[in-house]
Order: C-alpha cells, then structure tokens, then sequence
C-alpha cells in the first residue's frame, strides 16, 4: 500500500515539480535571441506551471541562443533532494525511521 502512495506521488506532485524547476532553471541560465522572449517564457513558466512546462520542452528549448548545462549544483537540489525527502517522509510514516526517542509507557510519581 505505502509503495503505491509512494509511486502516486511520484508520478503526480514529484516529477512534474522537478520537470517544472528544471525548465525555469534553463530559461534562468540560458540566452534567447531577444530578452522578451526570455521574459514570456518565465511569465508562462510561473502562471500556467503545468502546461507552461510542456510548452517549452515542445517549442522554448529550441529558441535557445545558447545550450548552457543547468550546472551540479542545481541538479542536486532539483533531482536529489526531493527524492531524499520523499524517501524520509516515507520510512517516516511507516515507524521506519523515528527523529524522537519513545516516551516511556507509565508515568511514575
């Protein structure tokens, strides 16, 4: 069961928000050929997220000027802190992983 929420979230709330900041970060990093494109993509990017997302992967990465790699830096932060997080949260809620000792079960006065 915790395996199927794990594998729901991923596919619905992980990988399109990582889709999504790996986009912006590459509009961010990367020239256009006029600065107003550059603009309309990250004013589409941040108002329809989802489908802004799309949009350039199909047409915005293919206006770019430049090809600059994102950088290691921010593929860490996109790709594998979410992951690690989302594996704590799990083992987390399944009494895997405690952050807190146990209270004790009876109180002695």
């Amino acid at each position: 069961m915790a395996l199927f929420m794990l594998l729901g979230f991923i596919a619905v709330i992980a990988l399109p928000s990582v889709l999504w900041l790996y986009a912006l970060a590459d509009v961010i990093r990367n020239d256009f050929q006029v600065i107003l494109t550059k603009i309309v993509w990250l004013i589409v990017l941040c108002a329809f997220p989802p489908l802004g997302t799309l949009l350039y992967y199909l047409i915005g990465r293919s206006q770019r000027v430049t090809c600059y790699p994102v950088g290691r830096l921010v593929f860490i932060g996109i790709f594998v802190i979410p992951i690690v997080m989302i594996i704590t949260y799990f083992l987390y809620s399944l009494g895997h992983l405690t952050f807190l000792p146990e209270p004790p079960n009876t109180i002695q006065i």
